[in-house]
């Protein structure tokens, strides 16, 4: 008899994979490629540092140092490190496993379900997923404004009533970027009076580039009191496999945060503490900090001398010891910044960290660690020279020192068509031929062309399961490839992009692993694919016992529109499709297999999910009869944002197609002439 393990519940953190850090070293070390990606020096630990360390083992220091840190190492964090911040070292400093383990104690302490946390993007990959796992919303602010500054206006006008951390990352994870005056004091005005708390991550500290300023929140008089600031030890001394690091705050927050410490870390490296206590207050160690910055200077400068007269581009980096470079002159074609990464460290023998991976609001580019001994950044600058730029005969000429820069700035872009504020929207209400997809799809491929030939329509959707109908079995499923499509998709997406219009509806798929899903697609013209597992799942008709239940609410961002996806019994659950997050959605797509019986209750639902969220909503449920005899008398609708009626298929169970013009504007005024939405609970499912 075979027994089977008990299934894992729902993840906490279904995007959150191995980091992009771990995946590339990996891949580096099976390639025998040089790494330049993961942020670690070759450079040597002080020998002082490392004797002191050894003595503090002679003697004894090798049991549980103190929960909140060795005493003396936050002594001297107090009075010299932080020196004018009048931090008191027992009640206002802990020391943890490197400064990613304080970080998470202090959001893990503060976050409530439905606060916001306003990010930098790009950003440090740790932020994101700790506010996610404590049910927090994240909001993204662009890192750089129009003219290429530091986006002082954009990250204070993103703080709102819901705010409860903002994240400043200074030097800047990967950029490089430093903070302004003119943004501490834009924060500083933003803040008062709110319950908003400012987390600095200041891991990078005094490698600061080119003599520039670096202010900090701490020093700032109006911001000392909500600053939350971390420090590492790893990276300040070259040796970041010690993981020993540090975070300042006010007395109440560390109280709150050591409360979660204990539970996670507790203690950490005696030896080291210790020995970094006694290292700390010698003129080594002084002298070691003072010019730390200038060495990481001159590292940087060698990289770059040694890539000029490339294709790359870039802006000299402020602080760190990262340097981004862009890319766009050397993708192949449909190739993203990821894919040239891995496929430089399969067949160039050099990786480097995708800015892909940091957010979305870069060009094409790659993160470069020069934090390196000058021999291994002269390979790294030899390996980088032999690439060739796709596309280009020669480069023509010798880059200077000071190339255009990598960001995104929008007064340089093309000019584009403004985003429209009308979407035009079919929807599909058809009887589904039982457990045949290829029928099905053949007679949706003729509907659709049919549709769309007598008025044309940006958004067409379909309604669930439609290549098989409701079946409650998994031989049914259309299995997935390892790119994660079927089929199904694949016509999908070959519709949209024939179409020019956008295509949803849901499919039985299984994965490669051999979990089912009932899976709502959203297939663009341009060739994204997004997707929405089923989360409400019909224990009625035993759809828990075939299929896995997803685990989280999926937003679409769409030609200027933010779209939900739902299915069916999704329906019936308000919180699930309460329209709480920062960035409110303009369109909720409820598509079913709703029978006749409870054919009120999905009127009604639909009414009432646009009026509460004060959004358009489409339904599109299914007609005919199926296989299991229940009989679908359709009623789908188009609502506006009042609950009103844009488009009615009525109960007669036949073939239609709705149509409505959704106007965002009109929306868009509504919501300000009756602003319900920002009277809402903070709470929500997502």
């Amino acid at each position: 008899m075979k027994h089977v393990g008990p299934r894992l519940p729902r993840s906490n953190m279904p995007h959150v994979g191995t980091t992009i850090f771990t995946e590339m070293s990996a891949l580096a070390a099976s390639c025998g490629a040089l790494n330049i990606a993961q942020g670690f020096p070759d450079l040597e630990t002080p020998v002082a540092l490392r004797a002191a360390v050894a003595l503090a083992m002679e003697r004894g220091h090798n049991q549980y140092a103190p929960m909140a840190g060795n005493r003396d190492l936050r002594a001297w964090l107090a009075d010299t490190y932080h020196v004018g911040a009048g931090y008191d070292p027992d009640t206002e400093i802990t020391v943890g496993a490197g400064a990613s383990s304080v970080l998470f104690a202090a959001m893990t302490a503060l976050l409530q379900p439905g606060d916001e946390v306003v990010v930098q993007d790009p950003g440090y990959d740790l932020y994101i997923p700790v506010a996610e796992l404590n049910h927090a919303h994240v909001v993204r602010v662009p890192l750089l404004d129009s003219d290429g500054a530091m986006n002082a206006a954009g990250l204070a006008s993103a703080v709102g009533p819901r705010t409860r951390l903002v994240v400043l990352n200074s030097p800047h994870n990967p950029t490089g970027q430093l903070t302004t005056p003119d943004m501490l004091d834009a924060l500083a005005d933003v803040l008062e009076g709110t319950d908003a708390w400012l987390l600095s991550d200041e891991v990078y500290g005094p490698m600061v580039h080119d003599g520039r300023d670096a202010p900090v929140p701490w020093k700032h008089p109006r911001l000392r009191n909500r600053t939350l600031v971390a420090g590492s030890f790893g990276k300040l001394f070259h040796c970041t496999g010690w993981k020993i690091g540090w975070i300042a705050a006010p007395a109440a927050v560390t109280a709150e945060l050591r409360k979660v410490h204990q539970y996670d870390v507790f203690s950490t490296g005696a030896p080291i503490q210790a020995g970094l206590a006694s290292y700390l207050r010698t003129p080594e160690a002084h002298v070691h900090l003072e010019t730390v910055g200038a060495v990481y200077e001159a590292k940087r400068d060698r990289l770059l001398r040694g890539l000029e007269g490339t294709a790359f581009t870039w802006t000299p980096a402020q602080g760190g010891y990262f340097q981004v470079v862009g890319v766009r002159n050397y993708l192949k074609p449909g190739e993203s910044d990821g894919d040239l990464a891995r496929r430089w460290t399969r067949e160039n023998g050099v990786a480097t960290i995708p800015m892909g991976s940091f957010g979305n609001a870069w060009e094409p580019a790659v993160r470069l660690c020069f934090a390196k001994e000058d021999a291994t950044l002269d390979r790294a600058i030899s390996l980088l020279r032999a690439i060739s730029p796709e596309g280009l005969a020669s480069i023509g000429h010798a880059n200077g020192p000071f190339h255009e820069p990598t960001h995104r700035p929008t007064h340089a872009s093309p000019p584009t068509a403004p985003e429209p504020s009308a979407l035009r929207v079919v929807a599909l209400q058809e009887p589904l031929v039982w457990q045949a997809p290829a029928s099905n799809r053949t007679h949706f491929e003729a509907r659709i062309q049919a549709a769309l030939a007598a008025e044309p329509a940006e958004l067409v959707v379909l309604p669930e399961m439609f290549t098989t109908g409701f079946a409650m079995n998994p031989e049914a499923a259309e299995e997935l490839d390892a790119e994660g499509h079927s089929m199904t998709s694949r016509w999908m997406l070959d519709v949209a992009r024939r179409h020019n219009a956008a295509v949803a509806g849901s499919v039985a798929v299984t994965t490669p692993e051999g979990h089912a899903h009932n899976r709502m697609w959203f297939a663009t013209p341009e060739g994204d694919l997004h997707a929405y597992d089923k989360r409400h799942l019909f224990t009625l008709a035993g759809e828990d016992r075939v299929y896995n239940a997803g685990t989280e609410r999926v937003e679409v961002a769409w030609r200027g529109w933010r779209i939900l996806l739902q299915i069916c019994y999704d329906l019936r659950f308000p919180g699930f499709v309460r329209n709480h997050g920062p960035q409110p959605y303009d369109l909720a797509l409820f598509v079913a297999n709703w029978p006749e019986p409870r054919r009120d209750a999905w009127r009604t639902l639909l009414k009432a999910r646009a009026i509460e969220n004060q959004c358009f909503v489409v339904g599109v449920n299914r007609a005919g009869t199926d296989a299991n005899g229940h009989r679908y008398t359709g009623d789908s609708l188009i609502l506006d944002h009042a609950g009103m009626a844009l488009a009615d298929a009525g109960g007669d169970g036949e073939s239609k197609a709705l149509r409505a013009t959704l106007v965002r504007d009109d929306l868009v005024a509504f919501r300000r002439k009756l602003p319900f939405l920002d009277d809402a609970d903070r709470f929500g499912v997502r």
